[in-house]
């Protein structure tokens, strides 16, 4: 079974959770989201393209990937290509994340992003996660759920 967590931030988090690379008891600190692989460091032009996170629990794949404004049209062609190879439903689980970020998560992102204020945008961005971040631990016990 391989799982993707769609949205930039959002899918690195609700990823790094599903692994264990998060805790789901707390809400994690600054230095704790900074640790997380990928986390505000793909590259813009890499929308799109899938990450592993890693593995759960259970021993299945764990990616994410960021997919700006095209979610719908990219979820649509992964969900094609997968029934084209063989793949079909029940072996997968596509999960869209974004609907969780935040404005200030979004601004964050931009200002990180495309204005290269690094420190500013990183510190935004986990601030905005922080205060949701129980949304993002119910969204990957809900995908957990799923599998049983």
């Amino acid at each position: 079974m391989y799982y993707c967590f769609a949205g930039a931030h959002a899918s690195v988090v609700a990823s790094a959770i599903h692994c264990g690379l998060l805790p789901t008891d707390r809400i994690p600190s600054h230095e704790e989201f900074l640790a997380i692989p990928y986390y505000d460091r793909t590259l813009p032009e890499l929308i799109g393209q899938p990450y592993l996170m890693g593995e759960d629990a259970r021993g299945n794949s764990v990616y994410f990937m960021g997919l700006c404004n095209q979610r719908q049209q990219i979820d649509n062609m992964i969900r094609t290509i997968l029934t084209v190879v063989g793949i079909h439903d029940g072996k997968y689980i596509l999960q869209d994340a974004f609907p969780l970020i935040t404005f200030s998560t979004k601004l964050g992102g931009l200002l990180s992003k495309r204005y290269c204020l690094t420190n500013l945008g990183r510190s935004m961005s986990i601030w905005g996660i922080q205060r949701c971040y129980p949304q993002f631990v119910e969204l990957v016990e809900n995908v957990k759920r799923r599998l049983e």
